[in-house]
């Protein structure tokens, strides 16, 4: 028998609550949007149908989430196994060792420790270390644990020096994690100012309709004048998407 892990991700997992959560938001905010462009009950409606998009940007963003926590959980998995490997154990002992030594790092319910356990098993039906790394690394998506399981099966079938594999392995995750950090302290006062970026025009419009209703008129009362306004949330919708592409910055 081999065990599988249904887990995969590069794929998003919502509860009932999440996905309801996310749906009533993102109705809500494309009805505002349609309300502010549009001043036109049916027209706004129509505007929530955007919420796909809204649970899509999400789900990107939850996926991208968790494989960053995965990669650092995955780096102390890695100086775990490099201090039972260096003890003198083999590499299938040091596995078992690293989830004894996981559990006191990690709550049960996180990533690593479902992960590390269900290679564990593996080893104990005789499965391979090999077989387990691959599984892992095909529904992990992430490319330092690809690169470490491919070189990892590489040194063990040829006899390599495991222990200075995963020290490079872990050195390189490290320097990547630290270098993110990094980036992310340098543009995180850019990211702010492209949100607030981002509520200006809506901003704009809703004061010119509160203040001189009379000078948004045509564009809300004349076929042409609602035309431009769907061309214009079309416009401010891709600058929102193209600024929250310049603000991220990935290693």
């Amino acid at each position: 028998m081999t065990l599988q892990s249904n887990i995969y991700y590069n794929r998003c997992y919502y509860t009932k609550k999440e996905w309801t959560w996310h749906i009533i938001w993102g109705m809500t905010y494309y009805f505002i949007m349609g309300m502010i462009f549009f001043n036109h009950l049916i027209l706004a409606s129509m505007a929530c149908l955007g919420v796909y998009f809204h649970i899509k940007a999400q789900k990107a963003l939850a996926i991208k989430k968790r494989k960053h926590r995965l990669r650092e959980q995955f780096r102390e998995a890695m100086y775990t196994l490099s201090s039972s490997l260096s003890a003198g154990r083999s590499a299938e002992q040091a596995c078992i060792q690293t989830l004894a030594d996981l559990q006191i790092l990690y709550d049960h319910q996180t990533d690593i420790i479902i992960e590390w356990s269900l290679i564990v098993k593996k080893l104990n039906m005789n499965e391979t270390l090999e077989s387990a790394l691959e599984d892992l690394a095909l529904r992990a998506g992430v490319e330092d644990i690809h690169n470490f399981t491919g070189v990892f099966i590489m040194a063990k079938r040829t006899g390599g020096d495991l222990i200075r594999i995963i020290r490079e392995t872990t050195h390189m995750i490290n320097e990547k994690i630290e270098i993110q950090k990094e980036i992310d302290l340098l543009v995180v006062q850019k990211q702010f100012e492209q949100k607030i970026l981002s509520y200006i025009i809506p901003g704009m419009i809703v004061f010119f309709q509160l203040t001189s209703p009379e000078f948004l008129g045509p564009l809300y009362t004349t076929l042409i004048g609602r035309m431009v306004m769907v061309f214009a949330l079309f416009l401010y919708m891709l600058s929102r998407k193209i600024g929250e592409k310049i603000v991220s910055i990935e290693v």
